[in-house]
Formats: C-alpha cells, structure tokens, sequence
C-alpha cells in the first residue's frame, strides 16, 4: 500500500472511531450506530481487496471485518427484538455492540497499516 493510501486509510479509521465516540454519547436510537459498524465493514473489506499478499492466509482487514460484520448483525438482531414501551427506553446494548464492532474495525485498519 502507498503512502497516500496508508494515510487514508489511517484518516478514515480515526474517523471511525471518532464517530464511535459521538455515537456512545448520543441518544437512544441504534441505526447510526449499526450504520457506522457496517460502513466499517465495508472499509474493511476494501482495504482486503487492495492487498497483495502470497501467504495462503486472510488478511488482517479480512478477519477484521467479518468479526465487525457478524457484531453489527448481532447488534441490528438485538435491536429488533421487540419490548415493552416502559423498558424499551433503557436499552443501549445494540449500540454498545455495535460501536465494538467499530473500534475492533479501526483497530484493525491501524494494524494493518502500521505492520
């Protein structure tokens, strides 16, 4: 990878995490939450088709991504699960699992870069 895309890719992860930040502070509603994590399954995967490796083994951005994938699908599962209006309020775990999932993406675009 160049240096251009290196740098890139290092902007658009701190901007993952940025908007990982934002998204734990915000209101009750998930679907940013679970949009972001599948945006950074998508860079992830991006990232995976852009290496050029000779081992027979994935990517770093490859594994990554599917485990952000598999945690945004847990999160949006979880999210519709229905409830009562009283309790529905106080539930926040879709969001934390998604962000997760999200700071586990970043975290892997940054490894990748670095090494």
């Amino acid at each position: 990878m160049g240096t251009i895309g290196a740098v890139l890719v290092v902007l658009i992860a701190l901007a993952l995490v940025g908007a990982a930040v934002v998204q734990l502070r915000s209101g009750p509603l998930p679907f940013p939450a679970i949009i972001t994590g599948a945006l950074t399954c998508t860079v992830c995967y991006i990232v995976a088709g852009t290496v050029t490796s000779s081992s027979s083994l994935p990517s770093v951005p490859t594994v990554v991504g599917s485990f952000v994938g598999v945690l945004t699908l847990v999160a949006m599962v979880i999210s519709l699960i229905p409830r009562s209006p009283e309790r529905d309020r106080t539930r926040r775990s879709p969001i934390y699992i998604a962000v997760a999932g999200t700071f586990v993406g970043a975290a892997g675009l940054l490894w990748h870069v670095i090494v």
